[in-house]
Order: C-alpha cells, then structure tokens, then sequence
C-alpha cells in the first residue's frame, strides 16, 4: 500500500520542511511529508519502506543542502516517483504480494499502473472524478459518469473494512472497460447516495478478481493511513533534522516480511488496570475477560474503546450502564 504522513513543524531547520498539502490535516502546512511503502495482510500490518519528500525548493537551495548534509546526486522526485522506486525495489527483492493500492496521488500516475503491470502485480487506485476510461464500446467517458449509467441491480452491500464504530458498510459497484483486465471500482455511501469514490483497477492475466476481491484491497487502505497517523518513522525519541537522521530506520525492501507483530507496551494505565484485575476479588472468567482486553488493548493497529456514556463501575465481572428510565447490567460471564 502507497501512502504519505506528514509531521507538521514549526521551524525551517528540518530537512524537507516547506510549506505543503499535509493529509493529516488536509490543509497546506509547514511540514515534513515522507512517501510509505506497507505491508498488508489479513492479520497484520506494518511500515514496510518509506522515502523523504525533498520539495524543489530544498534542492534548488545549496546553503540549505549543505547545512542538512543531503546527499550531491539527490535530485527533486515527485511523489508518484519515490513510490514507484520503492515499488520496483519490492519487486526486485521478491517480496510476496498480490496488489498494490493507493489514493488518487498515485492513481493519476500512468508510470506507476504501468510498472505494476510490468511486474505482473494487480493494483486498486483511488481517481478523481474525471479520470477518463475507455469502454467496451470504445467510448471515452469519465468515471463520474459510469455511475449514472450503472442499473440499480448493479449494487452490491459490502463492508469497506472494520473501523473505529464497527465495520463500514457502502455499496459497490464495478464497470467494465475496454481492456479485459481493466475495471472501474465505484464506492457509494448508503447514507448519502451523491458521496461516490472511484478506483482503478487491474489484475494480471490468470488472477481470479471479483468485486469481493477488489472492495477488500481498497479496504486495506484505512488501517494503515491510521498506524502511519502517528507521524513520520525514526528511532525513539528523535527529532532527525539533517539528511541522515531521516534515513536511520533501514529499509525493509531487502527483509522478509514480518511474521508477526508484538504486542504494544503496557502503559501506565494499563498497568494500573491489571494490577486492579490482580487484586480485586472476582471469578475466574471474569479475570479471564479482563486479561483479555487487556491484550486486545495491547494489539497491533487496535484502539482503546471510550468508555459508554453512563457507565460506572459495578460489581467485579459486570458494568452498569444507568440511563433516564433504566439500568442496564452487562455481565462478562
């Protein structure tokens, strides 16, 4: 999966700070943005290869070169670029994987499709809405407007992948183009049928696709853009502003993939949740239950859930949700 995080700065003494689109916010800032390359499967995923951003103010100014040590043949790459490179590294270390996927930044880039066709990979672009295809009939029409031709029976009720308040349901439909190994992914929101996101889509020859198939690797998107939220990789505790600093996490391109992520830390709080769990009289399942979303807390890509509005502790193993006109006692038996 293609994406970018920016880490918004204060200072012009960073390497590749300027003022620039930042996704976190989806403002102009004055930031640091760095290209990602992540590794995505059913159970896990993590930060695979990432590449510093060097807006062409940076490279046109030597005095600021010098002072952050960038390297003399670094020259200006576009986004689109640092992700093909990546891509291509990928590609050339024999990494396993069967698509690629990304947002409209990377979509429009036709070098990009064509070296994930070159490499034999399928991929699920987001596009703007007047991204043009051709169609079997040989028309040329813009993604926008397939939807307007689509029949109702066309759309499908599929879930975009679980999210924060649950799994995210919209409808889906795909179109045909001229090529038969070419599609048009169209993503409807239930709620507000004028909410549309479209994605290109490839498969190489003697790649089963279907809608389940392609909704699913546009669905793998969301869990990464919320892990690489946390801002641009580096060591523990360091604020890299030259060149090398940014560089210090080596690539991933020439590893395996990792077989399995650890469990996050225990924080303070947590540690005071199980020490609570360990001292206070209960049954065994319910110390049982506890332990266990303590290691769901703890898990890789997962979120501590806020408390239900109204609750209040009850009696161990239980939690009394107090509304207007009733009390309603969940037990975790």
């Amino acid at each position: 999966m293609l994406d970018e995080t920016a880490e918004l700065k204060k200072g012009e003494m960073t390497v590749g700070v300027a003022r620039q689109h930042a996704g976190i916010t989806g403002q102009v800032e004055n930031c640091q943005t760095v290209v990602f390359l992540a590794y995505v499967t059913a159970g896990a995923h993590a930060l695979f290869d990432f590449r510093l951003y060097l807006p062409r103010q940076w490279c046109a100014d030597n005095k600021r070169r010098e002072r952050a040590q960038v390297p003399h043949d670094t020259v200006f790459a576009t986004k689109t670029q640092l992700g093909t490179e990546m891509f291509t590294n990928a590609i050339g270390a024999g990494v396993p994987f069967g698509f690629v996927a990304g947002d409209e930044v990377y979509g429009r880039s036709s070098r990009l499709r064509a070296a994930c066709e070159k490499g034999g990979k399928g991929y699920v672009f987001a596009v703007p809405v007047n991204f043009t295809v051709t169609l079997p009939s040989g028309r040329r029409a813009a993604v926008s407007a397939l939807a307007r031709l689509l029949p109702a029976r066309c759309w499908e009720t599929r879930s975009y992948g679980p999210g924060c308040k649950g799994h995210r349901d919209y409808d889906w439909a795909w179109a045909a183009t001229a090529s038969p190994r070419h599609w048009v992914l169209i993503r409807r929101s239930i709620s507000d049928p004028s909410d549309l996101a479209f994605f290109y889509c490839h498969a190489p020859a003697g790649r089963p696709v279907s809608l389940t198939v392609l909704t699913r690797v546009a669905g793998k998107r969301w869990p990464v853009e919320a892990a690489a939220a946390g801002g641009i990789p580096a060591p523990a505790g360091a604020q890299p502003r030259g060149w090398a600093g940014t560089g210090a996490l080596p690539s991933s391109a020439d590893q395996a993939p990792p077989a399995e992520i650890g469990m996050v830390k225990v924080s303070v709080p947590e540690a005071r949740r199980l020490l609570r769990l360990a001292a206070t009289p209960m049954t065994a399942a319910a110390r049982a239950s506890g332990h266990s979303w303590s290691r769901w807390r703890r898990a890789p890509g997962t979120r501590p859930m806020a408390p239900l509005p109204g609750a209040t502790p009850g009696r161990p193993g239980m939690t009394m949700i107090k509304s207007q006109t009733r009390t309603v006692v969940l037990a975790s038996m």
